[in-house]
């Protein structure tokens, strides 16, 4: 549960009967999980999905799309460089990539855990330390949480608001005290804490856009930066975590540059030219059209369709905070409106399927009706749902022709009309005021308009006019933060052991709270209830059911239009590198594991062939003269041109 967005986030190991594996007497352990027993053993030596012996050295070329004015991504200002948590900021505990939800020791070496889950302690590795130099120690943590608390993303206020109280045993420990009832996956979430500085912060603010970077306890420091267009990254000398069985065989680049791009085609030209060095595609119309070029052909560029199980929520938001989409009626209606079938093989050239499903695709997803498991859960709340949500398994319009359009539109003027909407001279009219029905879809991906440009033509049908607005990415965000939209179509990562997350991402808490994730704004009883059943499941299959009743309310409730999934993953890579024999279910960075191979990089045409080593200096304190740095930026612009995320 590392916050979205990237997202994701509490996970956990079905096993033992899925129950809990705690001793009845606390003990120190190496690793936690939520449901089962860890995979791994406390001798372990390495994850078996890494190459504990991987070369190092070399430099990876990444790209993203837009800009960045900010390197912490856990406050709600700013445009922030989302890399910099990953690679400069450790955590107490690391995620395991092959198992669905476990965590073992990084800057924490153990955990213990009250028989009665009344706290958690986590004991501090002495070894661990800042880049510069500063030992790491309880103080840090304690700042770390309080500060991500108080003046974090909204949803650390969710993750952690079971805990009462954080104390300093010693330099080396610290404890945490839980309320009650208290979630099986709290051990698992504080684990994940990102550990910042408590010394730095106290001259600087936490809260506030910097492009300075804080003492870094990960792998990688920042060495350039040209603000918004580039940042370079550089391997920590000696970095302290290299020899931790959590830790070894991974970042094994000694350089990670990632460019910024304004225009998705430059991006994509960048690629070709072999100045990025690898794309998570996700354009289905490059994907099926434009790896064609020569490099493809000749074998220097290869394509993978990766398969890693990891859900996701994708969808079109409505913002049920604006009167228009208060009704639920009026989100059906809509809903209906969007026919995926004609974007799947117009736009998308066959390559998605449609999910239905906030847990899209799992085994999470609610399917049919509600059974016996489902129904002691629902039968009480009977009152309160969708009389639908018992009799009928939800779907969504599958249109063949232009008949089964009619009866689509047939059957949204019903819904509209009934929620206070007539068609009046071909527009949608509030009966109340004479209103027409308009509103704006919010965008920033111009990969987006073929979509939302379908949608409103489709809308048309209904009377209904759907103006798009398109903004930069910090406008974007900064109106998303501030619930300023009628629409959205966002995405949210999911895990296949959801949790805490839920709460922020449609408890009624989160709903009005800038920066949250709650887009459709949800403030129902009923789901906060389901929320918290889910947070306190007893067993892997308790939790499904849970999940899976979850899922079922909100598909009724119409707050998202679930739009489409991927098959696989798209992958395109200059061949220049090493991959491990075992590739991890749960992996969403897949590059972590790779190494630069000298024998496939001098196979590659000469421009290509980037040299293996670079020099360990750190640019970033360097005193170097402006014509200096001016040379290193023109020589950066030149060699520039990168990829995706």
């Amino acid at each position: 549960m590392k916050g979205i967005i990237l997202n994701n986030r509490t996970l956990a190991v079905i096993a033992s009967l899925f129950s809990f594996a705690l001793p009845l007497n606390a003990e120190i352990m190496h690793g936690v999980s939520i449901f089962g027993d860890l995979k791994y053993p406390a001798n372990f030596e390495h994850f078996d999905y890494v190459n504990p012996d991987a070369p190092q050295g070399g430099e990876l070329q990444l790209s993203n799309m837009g800009n960045f004015d900010n390197l912490n991504p856990y406050i709600v200002k700013g445009s922030a460089e989302p890399y910099f948590g990953m690679f400069c900021i450790a955590s107490l505990f690391t995620s395991s990539a092959d198992e669905p939800s476990s965590s073992y020791g990084y800057v924490a070496k153990g955990i213990e855990v009250a028989p009665d889950s009344s706290w958690v302690t986590f004991h501090l590795n002495p070894e661990a330390k800042f880049n510069n130099g500063q030992k790491i120690t309880a103080d840090d943590v304690i700042f770390s949480f309080n500060i991500l608390k108080t003046k974090g993303v909204p949803h650390f206020r969710t993750y952690y608001e079971n805990v009462t109280k954080v104390e300093r045993i010693s330099d080396h420990e610290v404890k945490f005290s839980l309320g009650k009832p208290t979630s099986r996956e709290i051990p698992v979430i504080l684990g994940q804490l990102p550990i910042f500085s408590k010394t730095y912060y106290e001259t600087h603010k936490f809260e506030e856009t910097s492009l300075e970077p804080c003492p870094c306890s990960g792998p990688y420091e920042v060495d350039t930066i040209d603000s918004g267009r580039t940042i370079v990254y550089r391997k920590v000398k000696n970095w302290w975590g290299a020899k931790l069985p959590a830790k070894k065989g991974l970042y094994n680049f000694e350089k990670i540059k990632i460019d910024y791009y304004r225009d998705t085609n430059a991006m994509f030209e960048a690629f070709k030219a072999g100045k990025t060095d690898l794309r998570m595609e996700n354009s289905s119309k490059l994907w099926s059209t434009s790896y064609n070029f020569p490099a493809v052909k000749q074998g220097f560029v290869q394509k993978v369709m990766a398969s890693y199980e990891i859900p996701r929520t994708y969808g079109l938001f409505f913002n049920t905070r604006k009167k228009i989409f208060s009704n639920r009626l009026v989100r059906e209606a809509l809903t209906n409106a969007f026919d995926f079938n004609w974007a799947n093989k117009n736009l998308f050239y066959g390559r998605y399927e449609r999910s239905k499903s906030y847990f899209a695709p799992s085994s999470l997803e609610a399917k049919g009706i509600p059974e016996r498991d489902e129904l002691q859960i629902l039968d009480p709340l009977k009152k309160q749902l969708p009389p639908e949500i018992f009799t009928t398994a939800f779907d969504l319009p599958n249109y063949k022709d232009e008949n089964d359009v009619r009866k689509s539109v047939q059957k949204s003027l019903e819904l509209l009309e009934k929620a206070g909407w007539v068609i009046k001279d071909q527009i949608l009219i509030s009966k109340e005021d004479g209103s027409p029905f308009v509103f704006e879809f919010l965008n920033h991906d111009p990969a987006v308009e073929r979509v939302a440009l379908q949608f409103a033509n489709s809308l048309k049908n209904l009377g209904i006019k759907m103006n798009i607005r398109s903004v930069d990415n910090t406008s974007y965000e900064q109106r998303v933060n501030n619930k300023e939209y009628d629409m959205v179509l966002s995405v949210l990562g999911q895990s296949l052991i959801p949790g805490n997350e839920q709460r922020s991402f449609w408890g009624s808490k989160t709903a009005d709270t800038p920066g949250s994730y709650n887009f459709a704004g949800i403030k129902d009883p009923v789901i906060d209830q389901l929320i918290e059943l889910v947070i306190n499941s007893a067993s892997y299959a308790e939790l499904q059911t849970r999940v899976r009743t979850l899922d079922r309310v909100l598909l009724w409730g119409y707050y998202m239009i679930p739009t489409w999934h991927s098959k696989g993953t798209p992958i395109a890579y200059w061949d220049r590198f090493g991959k491990p024999a075992v590739e991890p279910k749960f992996a969403s960075m897949p590059f972590t594991t790779w190494w630069i191979d000298k024998d496939r990089t001098a196979k590659l045409p000469d421009h290509l062939k980037r040299g293996n080593t670079v020099p360990v200096q750190n640019k970033m304190t360097e005193n170097k003269t402006s014509e200096n740095f001016f040379q290193r930026l023109y020589n950066h612009i030149i060699n520039l041109f990168k990829k995706t995320k």
